[in-house]
């Protein structure tokens, strides 16, 4: 009998985009990191660390996948039964990594809903919820030092790799929602028009598509995982994950310069310069009425991830 010809397709194939890709987004990162430190100097420096923090951790992330990534390509070259082996330390540096930056990135937002509801039922929840990923996530990173091989981790850890994504996917879907509710409200509260609606509605639908993408993209390792676990599809793609989520705060914190080009436009305000609000509080845009009236707009609303 002969031995199956070894696909390295869904394998190192699958690895290997998954790394073309996140250094793409890493780039993309880079960028937006340039972009808000240029545009926003005179923001609070609890807000500046938080960026820098999550450029190091993304730039530490990137760096154990490339040497994941040589490891099993390079080093490993000519002995594909290696891969189902213990894998490489630089592993477990990219999960610790991995929830790290979810989890800081999901409670950001969670703190910025607090702010824009003065109430803590839901940022309570979406907490808990991130305690609960931090805890898992923590666990599998225990469990990959005492793993002999990869295939084992698959056949005895499954169901806690399911459990942190279904919750990593329900707490990005609760973000999510509560914040398009209270910018939905506030726009109705306000009966809003012009500009300034349109303005609204877009950040609405920026919250929207960047919450659904990380969320959309947990539940999708969740299905590659208990579908695909004899291949590299499930772990090409937790090498993207974390870019996603930093890059969503990147883009929210950067999502700021649309209202400053909107300001200096048809709508008029306090007369103070957009880069002067703190970041750490709902910023006002005042439509230039009659009412007088004033759209409270999150200044960290989830953005797309660009730099613009």
């Amino acid at each position: 009998m002969t031995t199956p010809a070894f696909d390295a397709g869904p394998t190192l194939g699958a690895l290997l985009i998954g790394t073309l890709i996140s250094c793409i987004l890493w780039g993309i990162g880079a960028v937006q990191v340039y972009g808000y430190y240029s545009r926003f100097p005179e923001d609070r420096l609890a807000i500046k660390a938080t960026v820098a923090f999550v450029c190091l951790c993304e730039t530490a992330h990137i760096t154990c996948v490339m040497h994941t990534l040589y490891s099993w390509l390079v080093t490993d070259y000519g002995h594909p039964e290696r891969l189902m082996e213990r894998p490489p330390p630089s592993v477990l540096g990219f999960i610790f990594l991995t929830v790290v930056i979810a989890v800081y990135v999901q409670l950001f937002f969670s703190y910025r809903i607090y702010v824009l509801s003065s109430s803590l039922v839901i940022p309570s929840l979406a907490t808990l919820l991130s305690v609960a990923r931090f805890a898992l996530g923590m666990t599998i990173f225990g469990v990959g030092f005492r793993i002999a091989s990869l295939s084992e981790y698959v056949a005895k850890w499954d169901k806690l790799a399911l459990a942190i994504w279904s919750l990593s996917a329900a707490e990005d879907v609760l973000i999510t929602a509560t914040l398009v509710f209270l910018l939905w409200r506030q726009r109705a509260q306000d009966s809003t028009t012009g500009q300034t609606a349109i303005l609204l509605d877009k950040i609405i639908m920026w919250t929207i598509e960047t919450g659904l993408l990380t969320s959309t993209f947990s539940l999708a390792m969740l299905v590659c995982f208990h579908l695909m676990s004899n291949n590299f599809v499930w772990i090409a793609m937790f090498t993207i994950e974390a870019r996603l989520f930093a890059n969503s705060l990147f883009a929210s914190l950067n999502s700021r310069t649309v209202l400053r080009q909107a300001r200096s436009g048809n709508l008029s305000g306090s007369g103070e310069p957009l880069s002067t609000f703190d970041a750490d509080a709902p910023f006002t845009v005042s439509h230039a009425t009659a009412s007088g009236g004033s759209i409270e707009l999150d200044s960290v609303q989830r953005g797309k991830g660009d730099s613009a």
